[in-house]
């Protein structure tokens, strides 16, 4: 019997065959001379180039299954780009029409992936810390006319955690054959964060999981809101699939220190990959610093660098128009109670 490993070995049905199962690599130069190993998954060869083909493989295949999308229903999601392209390949491979809503200030290269896709694409003003704005046009769309619409809705929907739960976690269990000290991933839906810390920490509780944030957007290690240039991450609130009892502590990592690093994996791995996954590695050298008992850590490459040509890590600056509005950091007392006792490494 072929393992799900060897898959390639053998003909793809389609593309959902090649979701998942991604190599997780040794970064040897980025560590200098630490006292660490640092391993990556490679999540930019997914077919999309991002992680989110998990959970849109997840989220559509059950949703077809329980009848909840239907042949002629519309798939639409809220997002910042990475879930939309995955999203439009998705509709593309099953025959249905897509529309995604993202903020404006996304990156050019996102908006013409969908695009190839055959997908549309409704922009409103904003960026990376204004996804709310999205997410609520997306609800009245689907209030409107709910026979009409699948929405996706990655914030809100526990198959996303289920999807990292199911197929990330047991991957990266597998690979290092349970020789794990720490689990480090940038915080967008909290999809990710969740779903593998939870089953890193049901297989081992000693085993550490810090999420990483903006500095200039520290929703939970300071609830404080503000714009940032690493896409896909920080996106202004608290998602209500991500459990913040699982953390330990938080990293935070500047948008420059962010972009020079995922210039360095370029320059120094041979690694193209997106400015979120140089803030992941970013984040994993300032938790060794700060805990250099910590001797392996693993962490996500979200995502490709090909969709980056456009934005700061090459230089590309373009005005962005930001809504002026309020940011209110909504929290329960019991959030507030466990995000105060988290350690924060800046």
């Amino acid at each position: 019997m072929i393992s799900h490993w060897d898959r390639c070995r053998k003909i793809s049905e389609n593309l959902s065959d090649c979701v998942g199962y991604t190599p997780l690599i040794k970064l040897n130069k980025i560590t200098n001379g630490r006292d660490v190993e640092i391993l990556g998954k490679a999540e930019f060869m997914n077919p999309s180039g991002s992680l989110k083909d998990r959970i849109l493989h997840r989220i559509l295949t059950e949703a077809i299954r329980k009848g909840e999308l239907k042949p002629g229903m519309t798939i639409i999601e809220s997002t910042t780009g990475n879930t939309g392209i995955s999203t439009a390949m998705f509709g593309a491979l099953l025959g249905y029409p897509v529309l995604i809503i993202m903020p404006e200030g996304m990156s050019e290269e996102r908006k013409k992936a969908i695009k190839a896709f055959g997908a549309r694409i409704l922009t409103l003003p904003g960026a990376e810390s204004d996804v709310d704005l999205v997410m609520k046009y997306a609800a009245g769309l689907v209030a409107s006319d709910p026979k009409l619409y699948f929405w996706v809705n990655q914030f809100n929907n526990p198959l996303n955690v289920a999807a990292h739960y199911e197929t990330t976690a047991p991957e990266i269990w597998e690979q290092t054959d349970g020789n794990i000290d720490a689990f480090v991933a940038t915080q967008g839906t909290g999809g990710t964060i969740t779903g593998v810390g939870k089953y890193l920490k049901e297989k081992n509780p000693k085993i550490k999981v810090y999420p990483v944030e903006p500095a200039e957007c520290p929703i939970l290690s300071k609830q404080k809101w503000g714009s940032h240039r690493i896409e896909g991450i920080g996106d202004g609130f608290i998602p209500s699939i991500m459990d913040i009892s699982l953390f330990d502590g938080v990293i935070l990592v500047s948008s420059e220190e962010a972009i020079k690093m995922t210039r360095r994996l370029a320059l120094e791995e041979g690694l193209f990959v997106g400015i979120s996954s140089g803030a992941n590695v970013v984040a994993c050298l300032k938790l060794h610093d700060k805990h250099p008992e910590l001797k392996r850590i693993v962490t996500m490459l979200n995502d490709t660098g090909f969709r980056y040509f456009s934005t700061p890590l090459f230089g590309e600056e373009k005005k962005i128009e930001i809504p002026e509005r309020e940011h209110p950091i909504e929290l329960t007392p019991e959030q507030r109670k466990i995000l105060s006792k988290l350690e924060i490494i800046e």
